[in-house]
């Protein structure tokens, strides 16, 4: 374990367990039911966890699939339930999902926001793409019970799990891409992927000692171009008209992904994509990293408002 990549840990989840009671929203969503930590997969059972939330069973119902942040080295999905449940309250059938990641660094601290059960030291990348993808096969198999509308299917995540959703939109954008991370694409096509705060360009992070540090850790080289995927750590240049409805959300001083969102819209807006690019403003708290998940914030609030009327939207053409 490095210092950089030991500090990195205790920040990341030091942030996650001070917001925790201040995200906790659960309480205004009595009309949700919410499934906690539902198997998706048999090939692991320990890590291929899902929430899933939604409003009943009977009407037909959109879906949105969530990947959680965490700098791809710490995180789990419950991290993310503020954020999803207000789609579920919109109509949406949510699944919030969990990946398999890097050895933990810190295993007896933080263990509700950071479960050492989704940690080992060999889930590197392209691991947790792969097993979002077998959460994408369990939605198709259970489309029937809970009534799902895989005509309308939407990826999205923060941070790195935004990262993850670009790799995802990339995969159904280039099929020897997907080849290469050895992902199983299912029958559906999703409709739409909104990015949160995300990193596109993530070679940029080689040069940034703390994302160096993350990137050591995902990948599991020291030396991160040693690493057999590493040009596919990009979904960027993969990503093209393909790519259907696309939502870039970012804070407008954004630290920790700088221009990644503008570069995101640069190369959506060269491809021909559709896309919508919403930017948080109003210092200090709607232009932090990931301020859509700061639900006491009346930015937070717009920016909720905004992206579920854009899921409604899209999902009703």
């Amino acid at each position: 374990m490095s210092f950089e990549s030991a500090v990195l840990s205790l920040v990341f989840n030091v942030d996650n367990w001070a917001k925790f009671p201040l995200i906790d929203v659960r309480k205004n969503y009595p009309n949700i039911t919410s499934e906690i930590d539902v198997t998706f997969s048999d090939t692991n059972k320990k890590v291929c966890k899902a929430d899933l939330h939604y409003a009943d069973k009977k009407a037909k119902k959109p879906v949105l699939l969530n990947i959680h942040g965490g700098g791809w080295i710490i995180g789990d999905k419950s991290n993310s339930t503020s954020y999803c449940l207000p789609f579920a309250d919109a109509g949406a059938f949510v699944m919030n999902v969990n990946y398999g990641m890097p050895k933990k660094d810190m295993p007896l601290l933080f263990n509700k926001v950071d479960p050492k059960k989704n940690h080992n030291k060999d889930w590197l990348w392209p691991y947790p793409i792969q097993t979002t993808f077998l959460a994408m096969k369990w939605l198709e198999d259970n489309a029937k019970k809970y009534n799902l509308d895989l005509d309308n299917v939407f990826i999205s995540g923060d941070s790195a799990g935004s990262h993850m959703t670009g790799v995802v939109c990339a995969c159904f954008c280039d099929d020897k891409y997907a080849k290469k991370l050895k992902v199983k694409k299912p029958s559906f096509v999703p409709k739409g992927y909104i990015m949160n705060c995300g990193i596109y360009k993530v070679s940029i992070y080689e040069h940034i000692p703390i994302g160096r540090a993350m990137m050591r850790k995902f990948t599991g080289e020291k030396n991160i171009k040693k690493c057999k995927l590493y040009d596919e750590l990009n979904p960027m240049p993969y990503i093209n008209k393909k790519a259907n409805n696309v939502l870039v959300v970012k804070g407008q001083f954004d630290i920790m992904t700088i221009f990644q969102s503008d570069w995101m819209v640069k190369r959506l807006k060269k491809e021909g994509v559709d896309y919508d690019f919403y930017v948080g403003r109003g210092f200090p708290l709607a232009t932090f990293h990931d301020f859509m998940f700061l639900t006491f914030t009346k930015h937070s609030k717009d920016c909720m408002k905004y992206e579920t009327e854009w899921f409604v939207n899209k999902a009703s053409k």
